[in-house]
């Protein structure tokens, strides 16, 4: 079957545009005493969340919620069957009855509570999705058994930078004003607070565009132009790689869409993140990119670290799906940004096909035989 030979040409940054936001959005290790400080403000504060009164820890996460938009209710303690709260989120696309069970934990939360939480959702009339809130961290086996689950972990790091983004800054003063005295390999005790065990902060990418349209954005974790797996693909059916280090989250009420991004995490053999936007023609069979309009892709790398942007061209009507960039591993293990935008005719499928990722043929079989020949525009 022949293929249309249209190419379909984003924006093209000049070479000081390109060198300018590759070096706005590298993932760079701090000095040793910076880091020091830093890991030693982040166990303080999850040590304060840890210290607090178990009732007030409760509210502090249902007024966090409140703040996210939903409409909150405190379950009863002596009958709340392991739920703490429970939320209705009213997002048209993405919203429904939540349950949440709140864990002040030190140690690595036990897969055991996340299953219990899953079995909780199961039998539960009302919830459409469960959360589980920790001060400390999850392991690899939670975050693989709740693949493809309607079920959200939130660790410790992503709970301080949740309260941080809603404005709960009060909660962390004491942080601030003595987090000096806190051990220096971050994990013992200090000022008579617990040691905790401290999860990896990860980066949060921030996706903004104009316009009214949904689409969805989608990650791909890589070895050079290969994804690792298939359930190396995150986008809305799996919301997270098997090891957790890659997420797709809400909460953002000022982003259209986030990814969590443990770099550190990332499987050794990864070298490549590409990151995927994509219009959701399933649903709304004539859309296509054109009302992506305005886009940046906004990077906090921490909650007490300056946030970079860069702006992306906006999509073309000829397009159902885009390659916004790409994040590349270097030798010294850092990784460096590069906008390097491609349009993809096919949509999505299309486009993670092209990374190695299988579609089932009655899925994917029209999308690869009316592909057009597409352009990579910024080649590293």
């Amino acid at each position: 079957m022949s293929r249309s030979r249209k190419l379909h040409r984003l924006s093209t940054p000049d070479t000081d545009e390109r060198r300018a936001q590759r070096m706005l959005f590298r993932h760079l290790r701090d000095d040793t005493n910076a880091d020091r400080g830093r890991m030693a403000r982040r166990v303080r504060e999850l040590q304060l969340l840890l210290a607090m009164d178990p009732v007030e820890f409760e509210r502090l996460i249902a007024r966090l919620m409140e703040a996210m938009g939903m409409k909150v209710e405190l379950t009863a303690r002596s009958r709340d069957g392991g739920v703490d709260v429970r939320g209705l989120d009213t997002d048209p696309f993405r919203g429904g009855n939540v349950i949440v069970q709140v864990k002040r934990y030190r140690d690595t939360v036990a897969p055991t509570a996340v299953r219990d939480l899953y079995g909780t959702l199961q039998h539960d009339g009302a919830a459409t999705k469960a959360v589980l809130v920790t001060t400390s961290r999850f392991g690899p086996s939670s975050h693989q058994f709740v693949a493809g689950k309607p079920v959200t972990l939130i660790n410790g790091a992503e709970l301080v930078g949740l309260l941080k983004h809603h404005g709960f800054h009060e909660v962390f003063a004491a942080a601030r004003d003595g987090a000096g005295a806190v051990a220096a390999d971050g994990a013992g005790e200090a000022d008579g607070l617990p040691a905790i065990e401290v999860a990896a902060e990860p980066a949060r990418l921030l996706l903004h565009w104009t316009g009214e349209e949904e689409y969805d954005i989608a990650a791909l974790v890589c070895r050079g132009n290969a994804a690792l797996s298939d359930e190396h693909l995150v986008f809305y059916n799996n919301g997270s790689t098997p090891d957790g280090s890659v997420r797709l989250v809400t909460g953002y009420g000022d982003a259209n869409a986030c990814l969590m991004v443990d770099f550190d995490a990332l499987p050794a053999e990864a070298d490549r993140l590409v990151i995927v936007a994509a219009a959701d023609t399933e649903n709304h069979p004539g859309a296509t990119m054109a009302g992506f309009g305005g886009p940046a892709l906004i990077l906090e790398a921490g909650a007490d670290q300056p946030a970079s942007v860069v702006h992306l061209a906006d999509g073309a009507e000829t397009n159902t799906a885009m390659r916004l960039g790409r994040f590349d591993r270097d030798e010294a293990g850092d990784w460096d940004f590069t906008p390097a935008l491609a349009g993809y005719p096919g949509g999505l499928r299309q486009a993670v096909m092209a990374y190695g990722v299988e579609v089932d043929e009655a899925d994917g079989a029209d999308a690869v035989d009316e592909a057009v020949e597409v352009v990579e525009v910024v080649e590293a």
